[in-house]
C-alpha cells in the first residue's frame, strides 16, 4: 500500500471518529432537548452554580441548530466514506460540510463562537485531504497506485 494511501487512511480514521461523536451528540440533544429542559428546571437546586449555568447556556441554543449541526456531521461522514473509496465526491462533501459547521455557529450564537483554532484545524484538513487525493490521482491526473508502483517503465512486473 503507498505511504500517501496509509496516511489518508489514519487522517479518515479521525474524521471518522471526530464526525461520528458529532453526529452522535448533536443527533441526541435535537432529539432530547426539550426533555433535559424540563428535567434541568424540575431541579435546578441540586446543581452547581458554575452548572447551572453552563447547562442555561445550551438551552438558550435553539433545538434547529442541533439537528442542523447533525446534518452536517452526517454530510461530512459521508463525504469521510467516500473519500476511503477513493472518490473526490467525497472531498467536496466533506468540505462543503466543514466550512458550514464554521458557518452555522455564527448564525445561531454569534461570531464569539468561532475560534481561530476551528478555522485553521478545518483548512489543515481540506488542504491535507486534497494533497493526499490529488498524490494518489483521484482528482485525475497521475494515478499512484499499488498496481503503477509495482511495474517498470517497460510495463514488466517487478518481483
Amino acid at each position: 500500500m503507498p505511504k500517501n494511501k496509509i496516511y489518508l487512511h489514519i487522517l479518515l480514521v479521525l474524521s471518522i471518529i471526530g464526525s461520528g461523536t458529532m453526529l452522535l451528540s448533536n443527533t441526541m440533544m435535537a432529539i432530547m432537548l426539550p426533555d433535559l429542559k424540563t428535567f434541568y428546571e424540575a431541579n435546578a437546586a441540586m446543581f452547581p452554580e458554575q452548572l447551572t449555568t453552563m447547562f442555561d447556556m445550551t438551552f438558550a441554543v435553539p433545538r434547529l441548530y442541533y439537528a442542523l449541526s447533525a446534518l452536517l456531521a452526517a454530510l461530512s461522514l459521508a463525504g469521510v466514506i467516500m473519500m476511503w473509496n477513493l472518490r473526490a465526491a467525497g472531498f467536496h462533501c466533506y468540505t462543503l460540510a466543514q466550512l458550514l459547521m464554521l458557518i452555522v455557529p455564527v448564525l445561531f450564537l454569534g461570531s464569539g463562537y468561532v475560534s481561530i483554532g476551528d478555522i485553521m484545524l478545518t483548512v489543515l484538513f481540506v488542504v491535507t485531504y486534497w494533497l493526499l487525493l490529488r498524490s494518489l490521482g483521484v482528482f485525475g491526473g497521475q494515478n499512484q497506485t499499488e498496481e503503477s508502483q509495482d511495474t517498470d517503465p517497460d510495463g514488466d512486473t517487478q518481483v
